[in-house]
């Protein structure tokens, strides 16, 4: 399947119909001749509409009532995201003018759902599909629903090499992360293989309670998911080392290193594992347990408490409409007292912010080698737009 297709709304279904029918590569073994069965089509509707394909879901109401439509960022989004998970226990699935047929293969050679089914070990299972906006990493996550309408897992494909590599991380992240310390739940690895040439990842489900709301995140919890930790001089850590040598397309991650250099020569901060997209849409309490999911982007080292910065600012800029720069200064403010707490300066939390906004930006950068950055455009720019944060505001 060509990544190129899946990352416009215009080609995405024909892209997904692909990846989830059997393997073009494996060939037929001679099976493709007049005695080879029809193809057995599976039905999936498609949300909000073929133009712009968000979500697959089963039109069988018993599987469909289990889908998985994530709340959204507003109030107005997670209300209207409610209602349709309400409208599809229904099964109004099956009247829904949008469709999408996918071949579903036969047992030589299986399509998506039937190779799921073999490796969970469930032949009951049904798949919904999240695609989410265009951009670089726009990959199928595929939810396994038993007849049931429990999530039997949770499983990401890649579809080239940019989300191989996602694909490849969170495996790395989770082994790393899982059991390491009881206060943070992860989601159980329960297989990984390839699928159609590209990693496959399939994992357990974990009961969540999704919100657009706060998250909190005290001291306690961002130094479980940083595991061991080591003090390093800022400039000549392997965290800045990392970023000068990433692809900088731009420019724009340069720029924001020079600005910062002269701000923090000198000083030693503490560097360890973040999670890298925590957030309330991807992380919830459970009494003093913190369960997270979706840890593809997650890395080490980088400057302990990176997370508290995109917690804070995507939920700013994301659900509120925050400007990027306002939202790291008040991030900064707002998590001064964490940080102290974390071993920081009260000074070190305006360079800590900038420190997130470039590793932010090298991100994007790296992103934008695959295609537009889409819904993160107006964020890598609203870094660019402000380099030293306004360095008289917050010094």
């Amino acid at each position: 399947m060509s990544a190129a297709l899946l990352r416009s709304d215009a080609t995405a279904l024909a892209a997904v119909a692909t990846l989830l029918g059997p393997d073009p590569a494996a060939g037929l073994d001679g099976a493709d001749g007049p005695d080879r069965p029809a193809p057995a089509e599976r039905a999936y509707a498609v949300l909000p509409r073929r133009s712009r394909p968000r979500y697959l879901v089963p039109v069988d109401g018993r599987h469909a009532r289990g889908a998985h439509i994530r709340p959204g960022a507003g109030a107005a989004q997670a209300a209207t995201r409610l209602a349709l998970r309400t409208a599809l226990r229904t099964g109004i699935g099956r009247v829904l003018p949008d469709r999408l047929l996918v071949d579903d293969g036969d047992a030589h050679h299986p399509g998506l759902r039937r190779h799921l089914a073999t490796l969970l070990d469930r032949d009951d299972i049904d798949l919904a599909i999240a695609l989410g906006a265009p951009r670089p990493n726009r990959k199928p996550v595929v939810q396994a629903i038993g007849a049931d309408g429990g999530t039997v897992a949770w499983v990401k494909v890649g579809v080239d090499t940019h989300t191989d590599e996602l694909v490849a991380h969170e495996i790395d992240a989770l082994q790393a992360v899982a059991g390491r310390d009881p206060s943070v739940v992860t989601p159980p690895l329960l297989a990984s293989g390839t699928w159609q040439g590209h990693p496959l990842l399939a994992l357990g489900h974990i009961e969540m309670s999704e919100s657009a709301g706060e998250l909190d995140l005290p001291p306690s919890a961002i130094r479980a998911i940083a595991g061991p930790t080591a003090d390093e001089d800022v400039v000549n850590s392997a965290w800045w080392r990392a970023l000068e040598a990433a692809p900088d397309g731009d420019g724009a991650v340069a720029t924001l290193l020079a600005a910062l250099r002269p701000d923090v020569a000198g000083r030693r901060w503490a560097f360890g594992r973040w999670h890298g997209d925590l957030a309330p849409w991807n992380a919830t309490w459970e009494g003093d347990r913190l369960l997270a999911w979706d840890w593809e982007r997650s890395h080490t080292p980088v400057p302990l408490g990176l997370d508290l910065f995109h917690n804070r600012v995507q939920v700013a800029v994301v659900r509120d409409g925050v400007g990027v720069p306002d939202a790291l200064r008040a991030a900064a403010a707002a998590e001064t007292e964490t940080l102290v707490a974390l071993g920081y300066a009260a000074d070190d939390a305006p360079l800590l912010a900038r420190a997130y906004a470039v590793t932010l930006r090298s991100r994007y950068a790296s992103d934008a080698l695959h295609g537009p950055l889409g819904p993160c455009a107006p964020i890598a720019a609203g870094i660019d737009a402000d380099p030293t944060l306004g360095r008289e505001a917050v010094a």
